[in-house]
């Protein structure tokens, strides 16, 4: 009868065989330990991107959404105020009594050559850039209505309190990490999957110099994507049968995963997450629904509803995260090269032609649209002296 063979062990434990490790240091187990304690290796993530997080506490904290939807509509009354009145501008009577220096006469001037259409067009422009404005205005100075005093008071509590959250937030996804990820769909890995992915990701961490690795857990999707968690990094079943279980290829993503995690990237994009809360929150949801819906109806209400949120996620925070995010993406490509697996780098790169670590949720995906092009991140894998021409030959 053959013995019966248990999973290697997912750990890199940080204290020796026989000693118990305190509850904290248990919660955490799979953090990288080259940092003295955990309050350091929390900082050094926290801090990573400083500009990125500080731009969604402003766009989530000081109410961006809510001073757009005012703009907006500010800006539209404004926009059908001036074209009422540039309407009435052709009927000297009525224009008397709306009479603007400069103005009037810019506007009669305009309508006796355009017909009024012009004139409408204009003041339209005019009363939208105006609304917009005092839209603006008005949900930033709002706080200041009893005064200067109070008015900073109220934004100095407001920041701390997103700064509270984040933190809340960071330290919730460090510590129920493991759950959280089981509740998604990742799971241990079975036996052969151990036996095929644990010597790699050994030889991986060895060649970066990492004195440990997270564990490595599998998710079933179908979709071929490579996440690194705070403290795990996850592979899913779609990615090893696309590239058919192919070592070299799952050593260059696991190595690319391994400098994410040993750089604190996870800790980053968590962190940035908390304090962006209330923005994370909707954009996760409705973003993730607009995506995968190929309902005309339901896309339309979901714009008409979410559209504040939408707009300054794509157009405030994401382009403030994009120089980071690019960069960390470019140094874990350059960490694969440095570990050996240049080739399965550039197999991976030029065979899915977009980035390997999309979420599953809206927010995920807007962030990862960051990522840098396919074609420039094999630009930067180039081998010097050998020529890369096109078509790529996946090598």
């Amino acid at each position: 009868m053959r013995p019966k063979i248990m999973p290697p062990p997912e750990l890199s434990p940080s204290a020796p065989i026989g000693q118990r490790l305190p509850l904290l240091e248990r919660l955490l187990t799979g953090r990288p330990t080259g940092f003295p304690n955990l309050l350091i290796w929390l900082e050094f993530g926290i801090l990573r991107n400083l500009r990125g997080a500080l731009t969604a506490l402003i766009a989530a904290w000081l109410y961006i959404p809510v001073a757009l939807t005012a703009a907006v509509a500010l800006g539209l009354y404004g926009a059908m105020l001036a074209t009422v009145f540039s309407a009435a501008s052709t009927d000297g009577t009525i224009s008397a009594s709306l009479h603007i220096p400069l103005l009037s006469d810019a506007f009669a001037t305009l309508s006796a050559k355009t017909g009024g259409v012009g004139t409408a067009m204009t003041g339209a422009a005019l009363g939208m850039a105006i609304g917009f404005l005092l839209g603006l205005a008005w949900v930033f100075l709002s706080p200041f209505d009893n005064g200067l005093i109070d008015g900073f008071a109220v934004l100095l509590v407001t920041i701390a309190l997103g700064v509270v959250v984040g933190l809340l937030y960071t330290l919730y996804r460090v510590v129920f990490e493991r759950k959280l990820l089981h509740i998604t769909g990742a799971r241990r890995m079975s036996r052969r999957e151990a036996a095929l992915i644990l010597p790699l990701v050994e030889e991986a961490a060895a060649r970066l110099g990492l004195p440990n690795h997270p564990p490595v857990l599998v998710d079933d999707s179908n979709e071929p994507v490579a996440h690194a968690h705070t403290r795990h990094i996850v592979i899913t079943r779609g990615f090893l049968e696309h590239f058919a279980y192919d070592r070299e290829t799952i050593s260059a993503i696991l190595a690319h995963e391994l400098v994410h995690w040993r750089n604190g990237d996870p800790v980053s994009a968590s962190f940035v997450r908390g304090v962006a809360l209330p923005l994370y929150v909707v954009q996760a949801a409705a973003g993730s629904l607009l995506n995968q819906t190929r309902n005309s109806l339901l896309r339309f209400l979901l714009w008409t509803i979410f559209w504040p949120v939408f707009v300054t996620v794509r157009y405030l925070v994401v382009p403030m995260q994009a120089t980071d995010s690019r960069e960390a993406e470019y140094r874990a490509d350059q960490g694969a090269v440095l570990a050996g697996y240049r080739a399965g780098m550039r197999h991976i790169l030029s065979d899915l032609r977009r980035s390997f670590e999309g979420g599953r949720n809206g927010w995920a995906a807007a962030i990862c649209a960051s990522h840098p092009p396919p074609e420039l991140r094999l630009e930067r894998l180039e081998e010097p002296g050998r020529d890369y021409s096109l078509p790529e030959d996946g090598s």
